[in-house]
């Protein structure tokens, strides 16, 4: 039984009808009310948008093959509106396929909103069937209130996109007002009102006060001082210096693994005599190492020994050879970290752009960290395991950590208020927070791990006690 699917096009060339055949038009014949037609279609002319191109979009496929039109509309208008963004795209079209995989599994019509029981309406009926996924154990709530999301947002650009012609019989949810509470930059409380529908799943994850994690663009858990031994001495067995040098960074700058991976081997190239200290980086668009969301205007910093070390490996004869076999060879720009085979271990937004005008034939994905992860997973992890039996991790737990032995040396068991304000501001910066309320939660978290745990404690002896007649 085939079932519907996902397929990405490489390249999207964004044209417009012609009557008249031009330069690099395309010939299209379709047979209408049984008669043939036919017509030209031809490149939209540079400048005319800024993005003529657009590269590795998503499309759902039904299960007869064809593609979903609509949902095809939809993900190609949010390319278009976000070019730089295409990759995210991904989780839309994913929990669109799973959508229509679910209608057609119940031989429902995903347009039909007919009944007036609102629960037997195609949104409410998807909305059940992923709180029972929840609530059986097999999906997490988060991955259940994402799928949902994507819906309700299909939904909305077929309701407000005039060319969609769509207009239910009854509507796909019920919708209201509601205030929520924001910390801006500065840490100040803001108040927001955004629209909620009764379709939405709130996430059921409750905090767990003795969790070891901090929230940063997820959940982080930095490594204790034994784990970040042990992992250290476990690269250095295995040997392969370019992960080695990638946790690194990542322990000596708290940078991101988009960061990482996308720095240019030219900024390493100079003698650390010719460096004026501290070295600062700049990054974001424009510059070739990517940020979180295309962040403006921050910078790495990087400590002596970390540049040496880098300096070291640029200037190597195994660095040399693999950028002999990278498209950029020598060229300051090129990667600093790339695979024997001489390609980039993450793929940055600037060179993707650059391929965007190009007519260089691509594949459907680039490289986003892939090869790193799996070491990670099959080599490191194992390895760590052998002194440590429970220990995990990801590389983006090297951020917090970085962050936590920062503010370790920094802090100290205490900090006046000026301190702390200064702390504060640095870390910041050193971690590109776009709120101080993230920041605070690497400042507080020593202080909070262990009230809990004293707290926890002189509770126990109360009830051992109590129990025992004392």
């Amino acid at each position: 039984m085939t079932v519907p699917r996902l397929h990405t096009l490489p390249n999207v060339r964004l044209s417009k009808v012609s009557r008249d055949a031009g330069s690099n038009s395309l010939q299209i014949g379709q047979d209408s009310i049984g008669r043939r037609i036919g017509y030209w279609r031809v490149p939209k002319a540079d400048g005319a948008y800024k993005w003529t191109v657009l590269l590795r979009v998503p499309l759902v496929l039904t299960s007869s093959g064809a593609p979903w039109e609509e949902a095809c509309l939809w993900l190609l208008n949010r390319a278009q509106a976000n070019p730089t963004g295409i990759a995210g795209l991904g989780t839309n079209a994913r929990a669109l396929r799973d959508y229509l995989e679910h209608l057609e599994g119940l031989c429902l019509d995903w347009r039909d909103f007919s009944s007036a029981n609102k629960n037997t309406r195609p949104t409410y009926v998807y909305r059940t069937h992923l709180l029972r996924l929840v609530n059986s154990g097999s999906l997490a709530s988060s991955t259940a209130s994402g799928r949902m999301s994507s819906v309700i947002l299909f939904y909305r650009f077929l309701q407000t996109d005039v060319r969609m012609r769509f207009t239910p019989d009854h509507p796909p949810w019920n919708e209201k007002d509601v205030t929520i509470a924001l910390m801006d930059s500065k840490g100040r409380r803001q108040l927001r009102t955004v629209a909620s529908t009764d379709l939405a799943i709130r996430e059921k994850n409750r905090d767990d006060p003795f969790l070891e994690s901090i929230m940063d663009g997820g959940k982080l858990r930095p490594l204790a001082r034994d784990e970040q031994k042990a992992l250290v001495a476990a690269l250095k067995k295995i040997g392969n210096q370019e992960y080695f040098l990638m946790h690194c960074v990542a322990l000596l700058t708290g940078a991101r693994e988009m960061t990482a991976l996308t720095l240019p081997w030219g900024i390493f190239a100079k003698m650390p005599c010719e460096i004026s200290w501290p070295l600062k980086i700049r990054c974001g668009p424009g510059t070739g190492i990517d940020t979180k969301n295309n962040a403006t205007n921050v910078w790495l910093s990087i400590p002596q020994w970390l540049y040496m070390k880098l300096h070291m490996y640029a200037i190597s004869g195994r660095a040399e050879r693999r950028r002999a076999r990278s498209k950029k060879r020598e060229d300051p720009s090129n990667y600093l970290f790339l695979t024997s085979h001489g390609g980039p271990y993450y793929e940055c937004k600037d060179d993707v752009e650059m391929l965007r005008a190009s007519t260089v034939s691509l594949k459907k994905s680039s490289p986003i960290g892939q090869n790193l992860r799996e070491f990670i997973k099959l080599r490191v992890i194992p390895e760590v395991q052998k002194t440590l039996p429970n220990f995990t991790y990801r590389y983006h737990d090297l951020r917090a950590t970085f962050g936590l032995n920062w503010v370790d040396s920094t802090m100290g068991e205490s900090a006046s208020p000026e301190k702390f304000s200064w702390a504060r501001d640095q870390l910041r910066k050193l971690l590109w927070h776009k709120s101080a309320e993230t920041t605070d939660r690497y400042l507080t978290y020593r202080g909070k791990i262990r009230a809990v745990e004293e707290a926890q404690r002189g509770w126990e002896k109360y009830l051992t006690e109590l129990a025992d007649g004392r």
